[in-house]
């Protein structure tokens, strides 16, 4: 039967992994190469996303998206025009201001600005 001193003396031993003189090189050389490799990913999606971006553009070009966007954007201008001018003449609206498409666009444009900024704020709180 062995001695228990001297299994204290083994377990001790087993238990305690002695520090390495170039641990700390060892370790820094490890984080290197893992920011290499998300650097690399990085990249990778990013070119990768860009490339789909592209072909989709060259999608929505090549089948007249912009044409048809721009055809819809003009009649529902009109439409949109046309149920303004008829709150000004109800006088639901003031009658002095120019009612036109840049003015109305300008106005949604604002509009949404404003909601993207309160959006921001509220997710800003959390």
């Amino acid at each position: 039967m062995a001695e228990r001193s001297f299994e204290y003396e083994l377990s001790r031993l087993f238990a305690d992994a002695p520090a390495m003189p170039d641990a700390d090189l060892f370790a820094l050389r490890v984080d290197e190469r893992l920011r290499r490799g998300w650097t690399f990913r990085r990249v990778l999606i990013g070119g990768l996303g860009v490339v789909g971006g592209v072909i989709g553009g060259a999608q929505l070009l090549g089948g007249g998206f912009v044409d048809r966007f721009g055809e819809t954007t003009v009649a529902s201008g009109r439409l949109l025009t046309g149920k303004v001018i008829d709150l000004v003449e109800d006088a639901v609206m003031p009658q002095g201001l120019p009612w036109v498409n840049d003015v109305i666009w300008a106005a949604g444009l604002l509009a949404i600005v404003g909601v993207v900024y309160a959006v921001t704020r509220v997710a800003r709180e959390f």
